[in-house]
């Protein structure tokens, strides 16, 4: 009827075209900005809310690394406030407990609070391994670089290391790791005819290089003002200082180093694989 107004959101724009177009501006310029200030990532960060503890018992089957390690490490962190699950498993040799935090919960303190409580546990066996807490974290990688050439794989590991060390120093960058390498490890060989001329075993020459190549707690000395721990440096981390390991003395004061009765070198883990590039060594820095 000629009288009857039509009702709606499109008619009442028809009506009052000037703030119609207001909005649409708004609308508009709000978009814009929007797809310029949104925060826009290829690969989201978020953080992982769990904690690892791993304990190496060498020599243990899984049920001694069950009853020696992750029984007493559960009973340990059980009382420690934002833990959501537990999850252990055992390992001929090793065991280690997954612990996912509550969602929400301050995970630097529950973290802190577990290794604390790590820690304090005495119930664990004389051969056990320090624990090793640790807090999952995702990274990131940003690129990766390969280090080749025509040259042995300890030199081409050095400068590997020392390319790191400059990349580490830019405070753009916050972390670089070397992939594709063996680790570290020094070889101790020794003939079973030098075992024989001074009675003794392998067993007794581990046993004497493995107990003087730690560092020895020496108690600690009170002060007025705090507590001063003291502690003997026998770490050994180089063939040059494995073989000036005493293996045996006599009362006049000549000693038999390990030096004398073996062939200790620096050298890679045997584990038979290095990275090729080109047919030639490689390490790659990530």
């Amino acid at each position: 009827m000629r009288g009857e107004q039509t009702k709606g959101v499109i008619a009442w724009m028809a009506h009052n075209s000037i703030a119609a177009n207001l909005l649409m501006v708004i609308l508009i310029v709000g978009g814009f900005w929007t797809a310029l200030t949104v925060q826009k990532e290829v690969f989201p960060q978020f953080q992982l809310d769990v904690v690892n503890v791993t304990v190496a018992y060498p020599g243990a089957a899984p049920t001694e690394v069950e009853q020696g390690i992750l029984r007493p490490v559960e009973e340990a962190v059980r009382g420690v406030e934002g833990i959501r699950e537990l999850t252990s498993r055992a390992w001929e040799g090793s065991g280690r407990v997954t612990i996912e935090l509550v969602a929400g919960a301050d995970r630097m303190k529950v973290f802190q609070e577990i290794d604390q409580a790590v820690n304090r546990i005495r119930t664990f066996p004389e051969d056990v391994e320090e624990p090793r807490v640790r807090l999952q974290e995702r990274r990131r990688d940003v690129m990766e670089i390969g280090l080749y050439g025509d040259m042995d794989i300890w030199e081409l590991r050095k400068l590997a290391e020392r390319l790191r060390d400059i990349f580490i120093s830019n405070e753009n960058i916050t972390q670089v790791s070397l992939g594709n390498v063996p680790e570290y490890r020094t070889h101790i060989e020794i003939a079973r005819e030098d075992l024989r001329q001074y009675n003794l075993t392998l067993a007794d020459v581990a046993d004497l290089v493995a107990a003087s190549s730690d560092d020895i707690p020496a108690g600690a000395i009170e002060t007025s003002a705090e507590e001063i721990l003291l502690r003997v440096k026998e770490r050994r981390q180089w063939a040059d200082e494995f073989e000036q390991i005493v293996i045996l003395s006599d009362r006049d004061g000549s000693v038999v180093t390990l030096g004398d009765i073996a062939t200790v070198r620096d050298g890679f883990e045997e584990w038979g694989f290095h990275s090729q590039f080109n047919q030639q060594p490689s390490v790659e820095l990530n």
